[in-house]
């Protein structure tokens, strides 16, 4: 990263299109960092599993006898995934191609009669914040609290059932993208005016719209309009909007109305990010008025910024581009007249690709 005058400039575009660039980020970024993978709904009663990636990395949460394991989902035997649905119901994990078969806690019960003696598939941390699940594959990392210090306490103070929601809505779309490029888009609005007209009408007040940068997390604050009736939970004019991005690919969002809903990005190639984006109600099926909400984020602010990623992915590898400045407020506070946010999450990269 290059200092232009008082401004500086953004990431060098092979940051965005370079194999060797995103095979040090699998290893530096995603195998170190707590990362969404679901909510502990998902997994209230015994038997009930999900699956989801971290990183290049398949893993396996399940509830075992009441205790909501995470484990590698790759049988010891020769590396097939053990669970292919994105969700089950399980009384053993056996493998579909060799049919070895262990229990819920990932122990080896049955190799087809041969003895092997104790076997066990590697486990993963878990966490939750407000009764989301997070994930970690470094077994020394920092518990999810201490490196998100106070971020659960303001989610429950907007939403205070988050731990009782379940998943009413979930919707998958391949971004022809680099990671990074989806993430600075979702983390800065001083794109919102220009493109989100629905977001900026219907879901926050723009003149009140902040970005906070504490660490890893990035919190986006706003007033909601005025007089409006939203479908979650009856509430007219709740009067704000919030999110926790945590570093580097998950977020949780508190629409006006207390209206839970998640952002997450897994990183499938250099130029490819799969968009998982999921609402969390008060019922798995949504009433109408839920199901306006729901429709017109995806036709609107959803897609608006699909073609705006992809077309940035374009021109970050022209030979023509030469990294700007970034518009950075001095005084630290970001609205939708500034890329504070940016240039943190830049340089937040960059110190995990520096790092040890």
């Amino acid at each position: 990263m290059t200092r232009v005058g008082s401004r500086h400039a953004g990431l060098d575009g092979r940051y965005y299109t370079d194999p060797d660039v995103f095979a040090q980020e699998l290893d530096r970024v995603f195998a170190r960092a707590w990362q969404l993978v679901g909510h502990v709904s998902q997994v209230a009663s015994p038997g009930q599993a999900f699956t989801a990636w971290i990183g290049d990395e398949s893993l396996l949460v399940v509830n075992h006898d009441g205790a909501v394991r995470g484990l590698y989902n790759v049988c010891q035997h020769r590396g097939h995934r053990l669970v292919e649905d994105d969700f089950a119901e399980l009384s053993a994990i056996t493998c579909p191609y060799h049919a070895w078969t262990y229990d819920l806690g990932g122990r080896l019960v049955n190799a087809r009669g041969e003895d092997l003696g104790e076997l066990c598939v590697p486990s993963v941390r878990l966490d939750t914040m407000a009764g989301f699940l997070f994930a970690n594959l470094d077994p020394d990392a920092i518990p999810l609290e201490d490196t998100v210090p106070g971020v659960e306490a303001e989610l429950l103070a907007m939403a205070p059932d988050a731990g009782q929601r379940v998943l009413t809505s979930r919707r998958l779309q391949l971004i022809n993208a680099n990671w990074k490029v989806a993430v600075e888009n979702y983390n800065e609005c001083y794109h919102c005016p220009n493109v989100h007209k629905s977001f900026t009408t219907n879901t926050v007040t723009p003149g009140s719209y902040r970005i906070a940068l504490r660490g890893p997390t990035v919190h986006h604050t706003a007033l909601g309009p005025p007089l409006k009736s939203f479908g979650s939970t009856g509430h007219v004019d709740a009067g704000e909007y919030g999110a926790f991005f945590t570093w580097p690919v998950s977020s949780i969002q508190c629409y006006p109305g207390r209206i839970l809903n998640t952002f997450r990005w897994v990183p499938l190639a250099v130029d490819q990010t799969l968009l998982i984006r999921e609402w969390w109600l008060d019922r798995p099926d949504p009433t109408p008025e839920q199901r306006e909400v729901i429709d017109r984020d995806w036709s609107t602010t959803v897609v608006e910024d699909l073609s705006i990623m992809e077309s940035v992915q374009q021109g970050v590898a022209s030979r023509g581009y030469q990294p700007g400045p970034l518009i950075v407020d001095p005084g630290g506070v970001a609205g939708v007249h500034a890329e504070n946010s940016v240039l943190h999450l830049q340089k937040l990269l960059l110190d995990a690709l520096d790092g040890p």
